[in-house]
């Protein structure tokens, strides 16, 4: 990267920026939501809590990634070409919040409904299935997203500026 005031500023903000979302991601995912099903005896409560949780933890992740990824094409347009890999990562992690945000959790949201005006929670009603494939395909999606989020700040923390 160029030397100079400014390019030390910029990375600095890239930096922190990244680090933000992943360290988020991080706390809600496996400290957070992990610590609901720990501590409420109703996982039915649990699980519409951490489902609250996980939509505005995806708000958080898009703003912060839409961010990053316009703030990285503008990094890469003055010629800071060390930001061209992590604008892949965080148009991955777009996408990613994207499908679990706008597919997977009205889908599961749903099922979660019928099985409540049939009378039961969904995990004991006949959407049990569905709702645990969901699921597992939703958790394995906010992993990958961590992981990529992840990436995006080990390579931005990696880059060298100086002040000068």
């Amino acid at each position: 990267m160029r030397k100079g005031p400014n390019s030390f500023l910029a990375h600095r903000i890239f930096v922190m920026v990244s680090g933000l979302l992943f360290g988020g991601l991080v706390t809600m995912g496996f400290l957070v939501t992990p610590s609901l099903f720990f501590v409420l005896a109703d996982k039915q409560v649990a699980g519409m809590i951490a489902g609250e949780i996980f939509k505005n933890t995806s708000v958080f992740s898009l703003l912060f990634s839409v961010f990053l990824l316009i703030y990285s094409n503008l990094l890469v347009k003055r010629g800071f070409n060390q930001y061209k890999s992590s604008r892949w990562l965080l148009l991955v992690s777009i996408i990613l919040t994207i499908i679990a945000t706008f597919v997977l959790q009205p889908m599961m949201n749903d099922l979660r409904e019928l099985a409540l005006s049939e009378g039961a929670p969904v995990m004991q009603s006949p959407q049990a299935k569905s709702f645990a494939t969901l699921h597992q395909l939703s958790s394995v999606l906010f992993t990958i997203e961590v992981i990529v989020s992840g990436g995006v700040f080990w390579l931005s923390s990696r880059l060298q500026v100086s002040k000068d």
